[in-house]
């Protein structure tokens, strides 16, 4: 009997085996096209990377999505903080307690004073770590942030996830452990006694004029000025220059600890501020001086007239001298101006 009698003869059980064999072969070919099945027993939530975005975490319960890095530097250092909304019988001491931080670090963020009560209703900024918020200025790099808090780079990029060392202007960065440059103080209204050099021989009265606006930590010294000389090894201090000369303003809020006339070891006509936090100014070879020492000086105020008293080589060489002392060490007053 030949193959094609064995199939017409085939049994019942043959034929049987026959299309269980032919369904195998399909369900295999078919099975190719399809990713294989899993399920939802077998695997954890472990097993599958999820992208989580980045979310400001709200009193109260609500949650806000932070934006993009790109949109980092019109908004405020909320990313790793967040907003209390104060309630009755709360008070900053109790605060600290419940987050974990020093009091001073919520004035600090809240620009609040030692003697500021806090009112039901009030929105505070609460730091994860002790430290301030700093907003990058034009010109800043992380790198002079850094020297001007006397903090590691690394420790504030990796607070702030930074990578690759990219920041913008106008841009809010928490410096973690770190102190104010300048704390700022309440304004408050006070009757101002009319000035010493108002007297017969006594100081002369400054002009009548005003500040240019000036963005960085500390007022820019002179208006309308150049840099004639840079802060570098034997000169720990900047020259600026106003051709013909001009009003010198006081860079902060301060006290005068330091008025004086004559050579005063090359400084000539020199006034020093002292601004608190252990922050000196230094303003050299000045033609007249305004302020008298233990006077109070606000930010922008004129304090004396430039000139070329004192270590200056000639006529043309009227400019001030300006210095940035910290703890009585002289830093880089570039790192203070932007």
């Amino acid at each position: 009997m030949n193959s094609h009698s064995e199939r017409l003869y085939a049994t019942p059980k043959q034929w049987l085996m026959r299309r269980v064999q032919l369904i195998c072969i399909t369900v295999f070919l078919v099975s190719t096209f399809f990713p294989p099945f899993v399920p939802a027993e077998s695997f954890s939530v472990e097993d599958v990377p999820v992208e989580v975005p980045n979310v400001l975490m709200v009193e109260e319960g609500f949650i806000m999505k932070s934006s993009s890095l790109t949109e980092q530097g019109m908004r405020r250092a909320y990313a790793e903080g967040i907003v209390h909304v104060v309630k009755e019988g709360e008070n900053i001491e109790k605060l600290a307690s419940r987050y974990g931080i020093h009091p001073d670090t919520i004035r600090w963020a809240n620009t609040l004073g030692a003697g500021d009560t806090l009112r039901p209703g009030d929105e505070l900024l609460i730091l994860p770590v002790d430290g301030v918020v700093h907003t990058v200025k034009q010109g800043q790099t992380l790198a002079g942030i850094a020297e001007l808090y006397e903090r590691d780079i690394e420790e504030i990029a990796l607070q702030n996830r930074i990578d690759g060392g990219f920041i913008l202007a106008g841009q809010e960065l928490i410096i973690p452990n770190a102190r104010p440059v300048v704390e700022r103080k309440p304004t408050v209204a006070v009757v101002q006694k009319p000035p010493a050099s108002t007297l017969p021989g006594q100081k002369p009265l400054p002009p009548a004029v005003s500040a240019p606006p000036s963005g960085g930590v500390l007022q820019l010294p002179c208006g309308n000025c150049i840099y004639t000389q840079g802060y570098r090894p034997g000169h720990y201090a900047v020259d600026l220059q106003t051709k013909g000369g001009g009003p010198i303003f006081a860079s902060e809020d301060g006290t005068v600890v330091r008025s004086e006339h004559g050579w005063s070891g090359g400084y000539g006509n020199v006034v020093e501020i002292d601004h608190g936090n252990g922050l000196v100014t230094l303003y050299a070879h000045n033609k007249e001086l305004y302020v008298n020492m233990g006077e109070k000086v606000r930010r922008g105020q004129v304090i004396a007239w430039m000139g070329n008293t004192g270590r200056v080589y000639g006529a043309t060489g009227i400019h001030v001298h300006f210095e940035v002392r910290v703890h009585g060490v002289k830093k880089n007053p570039l790192l203070y101006l932007q």
